[in-house]
């Protein structure tokens, strides 16, 4: 049921295709929706993983190496798709605090944290990430139309669940 309310939220949001826009040939709101909050999750995520660069004492560290490379094979392959649309990049979500998207506040407070402190407070950073991009990319499963992009939402709920773990044994 919260798959399908998201899926909804997006879509009467906003969040897919601008008003009076038809969707691209084969894409459907649901599977632009999923397209445009992908890359600033993404990108969010991948600021978030680059702060363990400067703690080397931070069990995330390792983590983060090895996420950070697949975050951003990932949001290619998105931006890959988004551009075999014709459509540019939206901005639709800058400044939005809504599940699964760090802020840049939450940025900047994990950023002065030290110790322990910062790594329990980036574990629930992405803890929250992981669960919503699993939340989002099921919606996309359950409504989405495009075959590439539903194949992308199946491997993010995948790796989603593999980050969990891998969250899990670095605490």
């Amino acid at each position: 049921m919260r798959v399908l309310l998201i899926a909804a939220v997006l879509v009467a949001t906003g969040c897919g295709a601008p008003t009076g826009d038809t969707p691209p040939e084969g894409l459907s709101a649901t599977d632009l929706a999923f397209i445009d909050l992908v890359i600033p999750q993404n990108e969010s995520t991948l600021a978030a993983l680059d702060l363990t660069a400067t703690r080397p004492g931070s069990a995330l560290r390792p983590v983060a190496a090895r996420l950070q490379a697949r975050y951003r094979a990932e949001l290619a392959q998105v931006r890959e798709l988004l551009a075999r649309t014709g459509r540019q990049e939206s901005d639709q979500h800058d400044g939005h605090d809504m599940p699964g998207m760090i802020t840049a506040a939450e940025l900047a407070a994990v950023g002065y944290a030290e110790g322990t402190a910062f790594d329990q407070q980036l574990t629930a950073l992405l803890r929250t990430q992981f669960e919503e991009a699993r939340t989002v990319a099921r919606a996309e499963l359950s409504s989405g139309t495009s075959t590439p992009v539903v194949e992308l939402s199946a491997r993010i709920d995948s790796t989603r669940a593999e980050f969990l773990a891998l969250l899990e044994d670095a605490s």
